[in-house]
């Protein structure tokens, strides 16, 4: 096997793995927000870990495939993915954008995920600053804004 067909594989197989990686950060990510609700720190702090561990393995993915993607002679990015295959033959072509469609799927989904967990832990750092308050309200009257 060539290096270029090697790359490929390897390239290929990243995304596979990647979409699976992702699965497993949005049932992580539905957890976490279950935890966050119910404030169970102990829970949450092993959680977060995983979610660092998922979060790694997706960055190392990502930066083999910028690096195999430039080997290739190929802009990285997913412009440069779609025009990678659109050197294919049609049926590869098809299978391989549903794979890069799913996994920037799932992707967006994690992204949502995330940003409503932080919405929920913003929100509850502000019903504790403000019960950190009652005992001075001049403090909250007039906090700056």
């Amino acid at each position: 096997m060539s290096n270029a067909a090697q790359s490929f594989k390897t390239l290929i197989q990243g995304m596979v793995d990647d979409r699976n990686r992702y699965g497993q950060l949005k049932s992580l990510l539905k957890d976490q927000r279950q935890l966050l609700i119910a404030r169970n720190a102990q829970e949450l702090e092993a959680l977060n870990a995983s979610i660092f561990t998922v979060y790694e393995q997706l960055l190392e993915n990502s930066r083999q495939r910028y690096q195999l993607l430039t080997q290739l002679g190929i802009p990285a990015g997913a412009h440069g993915l779609r025009t990678l295959f659109t050197r294919l033959p049609a049926a590869n072509q098809s299978q391989l954008n549903t794979l890069w469609d799913s996994l920037e799927q799932i992707a967006a989904e994690c992204k949502t995920l995330n940003d409503s967990n932080g919405m929920v832990l913003a929100m509850q750092q502000d019903v504790l600053q403000n019960l950190f308050n009652v005992g001075e309200p001049e403090n909250w009257l007039y906090r700056q804004v």
